[in-house]
């Protein structure tokens, strides 16, 4: 298996619009500077799109429930999906819980609720039998899974990204996650359980770092049980071309998102000496390493790093001084 960082560079200047935040490059796409990557079978594909010069982003959450028990939880659905979509949200996934006893529990689709083209719902739910899995963008209902990997495997053959949420609730160890074939997306933040958020980012790093580890995507989620004050604790931005249900989950399962709490990214480039990040309303920028090694901290909105070649992976953590985040996805290096 091979890394390599590309080089090449952009510059944007992020636009806040109803339609997404849109991004102008120089003929590449963040995404595709960060992640150039040769993979075995196993692996996740790049979704290479440097030939569109103009990018769009998207913000969603991936983890919602409607009201817990609630026999006909469809009827709660509009009134969520209005928290999500006044707050200026792009996309929405309703994940109720697989063991719901109620009336509609297989319905995992609810287009009835979209408002395209500034507002679409994605196809899912949460799988609940065993390891708490989101199924996104599935094509039809599953479940009586009987182990993480049972519940992974249900999700891809169902056409659907498996995401690991609140991997600490129970603590699910490095080896295990490892160990489990076709999942490579975990909740580095939980907005039921924030005080998570650090445990989760070794487990991040340890996979990442693991002889045998793989790529693994972060993913910001609200995981709100139909409370409104819930909306907007965590949420991804998703580069797409457009806003469309197919569009979004194949650049969700491709990676080319970041996560946040709160921080925009706003520049980023990279070329063969260094690598410079920037936010709209950050205060420290955080160069990470192996093993969660903080390569270089810096004050400020932005930061530039430079690589030695010997961090074998590098990810960006950018913070403000309410404790807000946004991280980005890992990169490997030769």
């Amino acid at each position: 298996m091979r890394f390599m960082l590309l080089r090449e560079k952009f510059k944007g200047s992020a636009l806040r619009s109803g339609g997404g935040i849109i991004l102008s490059l120089a003929g590449v796409s963040l995404i595709s500077i960060l992640l150039s990557i040769i993979f075995d079978a196993h692996k996740p594909a790049v979704y290479n799109h440097s030939d569109i010069p103009d990018r769009r982003w998207f913000r969603g959450n991936t983890h919602t429930h409607t009201k817990p028990l609630d026999y006909f939880p469809s009827k709660r659905i509009p009134v969520i999906a209005s928290w999500y979509k006044n707050a200026g949200y792009d996309f929405l996934v309703i994940t109720d819980h697989n063991t719901h006893d109620s009336k509609d529990r297989n319905v995992v689709c609810h287009n009835e609720v979209a408002d395209p083209p500034d507002f679409i719902m994605l196809c899912g739910l949460e799988l609940s039998n065993s390891r708490h899995i989101t199924g996104l963008g599935i094509d039809r209902y599953i479940g009586n899974e009987k182990s993480l990997q049972d519940g992974v495997d249900q999700v891809i053959e169902a056409d659907g990204v498996p995401i690991l949420n609140h991997p600490m609730f129970p603590p699910v160890k490095a080896t295990q996650f490892i160990a489990t074939r076709g999942l490579n997306h975990l909740e580095v933040f939980n907005g039921k359980r924030p005080k998570d958020t650090r445990r989760s980012e070794m487990l991040w790093d340890s996979v990442l770092s693991s002889p045998g580890g793989r790529l693994v995507y972060a993913v910001a989620a609200d995981d709100n049980h139909h409370k409104k004050r819930k909306t907007g604790l965590g949420w991804i931005m998703v580069e797409s071309p457009s806003l469309t249900p197919e569009n979004i989950e194949n650049n969700i399962r491709k990676g080319n998102f970041y996560a946040s709490t709160g921080i925009f990214l706003k520049d980023f480039r990279t070329n063969r000496n260094e690598i410079m990040i920037e936010s709209e309303n950050g205060t420290r920028v955080t160069f990470i390493g192996r093993w969660g090694k903080v390569l270089n901290s810096v004050k400020g909105p932005g930061a530039v790093y430079k690589p030695t070649g010997n961090e074998h992976y590098i990810r960006i953590k950018i913070t403000d001084d309410d404790g807000q985040a946004a991280w980005t996805q890992p990169f490997f290096l030769n």
